[in-house]
């Protein structure tokens, strides 16, 4: 039994000037298309890793695609609520007081922020609700 397959190589180099090699079965694309489209599936593969570190998702609880969007809406929301609230509330602190924004969050989902933080964020939200009841 012998398996014939045509492969193409083509060779390129990257923004730093690094040769790099890639192998592929698609014989009508020239080396700069291969070059585009391993660029766009990069930049996907850096999206999804921006999800799994910021967005807190480790797994998709469902596997339709209304699941799959349903839940990093979700969470996509629940990150830019969380950020605002911590941009917000950021002011002079002392060093004890100081957080970063992913402490924060873990502070905040576990409800145990310092007191410094719990009374700021009061007053923000306090300050934003007046603005929308005028």
């Amino acid at each position: 039994m012998s398996f014939h397959t045509t492969s193409s190589c083509g060779d390129f180099r990257d923004f730093e000037g690094r040769e790099i090699r890639v192998v592929t079965d698609l014989m009508q694309v020239t080396a700069e298309q291969i070059a585009q489209i391993y660029k766009a599936r990069w930049q996907i593969e850096v999206f999804f890793r921006w999800i799994k570190q910021h967005l807190n998702i480790p797994t998709l609880f469902g596997t339709t695609e209304n699941a799959v969007y349903g839940q990093l809406f979700c969470a996509l929301i629940v990150y830019v609520l969380l950020n605002w609230l911590f941009v917000a509330a950021q002011t002079s602190w002392p060093q004890h007081a100081v957080l970063s924004f992913a402490r924060f969050s873990r502070l905040f989902l576990l409800q145990n922020l310092p007191v410094e933080w719990l009374i700021q964020i009061q007053r923000v939200l306090l300050q934003c609700t007046s603005c929308f009841m005028n």
